[in-house]
């Protein structure tokens, strides 16, 4: 591990491997870090910076742990940036029209924009489902007769056990078509619509990330279930899964379980994965947020063989904070303190009341082993055999001292 800390701070520029090191040094509790990669500047700006999948969010996802510190080792204040997912500016709600579903192909809507030929770059689309991940494609036509295809393969999502945090809004070229065909490529559940807004925004979209996680595959030849074990460096907190590969049609329900241990496993969530003669499709699905370092997926193939090729992939949602870089500093994240309690700062409150919005932006190299970093637990704790061996040994010596003084008494 040490190895590979070493070649990735050879690859982050110099800058950010001194400020990862000098700040590291003043931190010996924290067993990672991980160097803020932000150019240099001379005035102070605000920063939004993406959390590396690889550092542990804690149980709650409120990263107890997580410190921001500069290349001093002064502590530095950040918040957490919400996801944005609120209504653009000037959106409208428009007439949804031919709305049905293609059982084994997809969910269709119709759009009515009017005609009064506002340009318009983004839909954001109403539905009373709690939990979703579904592909959507957009086609755009001016006589409702004639489509061209202007978004193919969109991402919406929302879960409902992380406070409804997704997205609904699908992003495409700017615009004047009066009519928007929206195709929600779910073939076998019709997916419920209530409404839908155009705007012209082009906001950044949230979107899931793949957690690049080793896996290992287990086949039961008595049962053809296939299951899919990954295992983090850190505790994991997914929230959907997707499929790649496989041939053939099938239909098949997959499930999904955590883990602390590898023994006892908690259900997730369970979802159905499916390819259809027609072409319809529907390889991923969400499930309820936990964090644990072991996931498993687990497709149930029933009498049917497996099928071959499969290829799962965890999906996770990533945290963004936000914080102030002052002129020419630099900076590191350090995380893996499991004694160290949750940090409270200003920082949220403020930039709520000046509504103030980042103008730069980090990234994280990944994370590594703390050069600096010393074990301050109690010896019983870092060595939890410790004690028994101690024990063993006065008990041995105990023993050896009854042995010697039965054998004086008996000469």
């Amino acid at each position: 591990m040490i190895a590979l800390a070493a070649v990735v701070l050879a690859l982050a520029p110099a800058g950010a491997v001194t400020s990862a090191s000098s700040a590291a040094a003043k931190w010996p509790a924290w067993k990672i870090v991980a160097p803020v990669v932000l150019s240099d500047a001379a005035r102070p700006r605000l920063v939004r910076l993406r959390l590396p999948a690889a550092i542990d969010p804690g149980p709650d996802a409120t990263y107890p742990d997580l410190r921001l510190v500069d290349d001093g080792g002064t502590e530095t204040a950040y918040a957490f940036a919400g996801d944005d997912d609120g209504a653009a500016a000037g959106a409208r709600a428009v007439a949804l029209v031919d709305t049905g579903f293609v059982p084994g192909a997809y969910t269709q809507a119709v759009l009515d924009l009017g005609d009064g030929r506002a340009l318009h770059d983004e839909i954001a689309l109403d539905t009373p489902r709690a939990t979703y991940f579904e592909r959507v494609s957009v086609d755009a036509s001016d006589d409702r007769a004639t489509w061209r295809r202007v978004r193919e393969g969109a991402l919406i999502y929302r879960v409902a056990q992380d406070n409804g945090r997704g997205s609904a809004r699908i992003g495409f070229p700017p615009t004047y078509s009066r009519w928007l065909r929206v195709r929600i490529a779910d073939p076998q559940t019709p997916f419920a619509l209530s409404g839908a807004t155009v705007a012209r925004g082009n906001r950044p979209q949230p979107v899931l990330e793949p957690l690049f996680v080793d896996s290992a595959l287990r086949t039961d030849p008595a049962t053809h279930r296939q299951s899919w074990t990954f295992t983090g460096r850190v505790a994991l907190r997914p929230t959907a899964v997707a499929f790649a590969g496989g041939s053939g049609t099938y239909v098949r329900r997959v499930t999904v379980a955590s883990s602390d241990d590898g023994t006892t496993w908690n259900d997730a969530g369970e979802g159905t994965i499916a390819r259809y003669a027609r072409g319809g499709a529907q390889s991923s699905f969400a499930f309820a947020q936990a964090t644990a370092p072991r996931w498993r997926v687990t497709v149930e193939n029933g009498s049917d063989p497996p099928v071959a090729g499969l290829r799962p992939t965890l999906l996770a949602r990533p945290r963004e904070l936000l914080f102030r870089a002052a002129p020419r500093r630099g900076y590191a994240l350090l995380s893996g303190n499991p004694h160290a309690a949750a940090p409270r700062y200003d920082l949220a409150a403020q930039l709520a009341h000046e509504r103030a919005r980042p103008d730069a932006s980090a990234s994280a190299g990944a994370p590594a082993d703390n050069p600096a970093y010393a074990d301050a637990r109690p010896l019983p704790e870092r060595f939890p055999w410790l004690l028994t061996a101690v024990l063993l040994a006065v008990a041995g010596l105990m023993a050896l001292l009854a042995v010697r003084t039965l054998r004086a008494s008996n000469a």
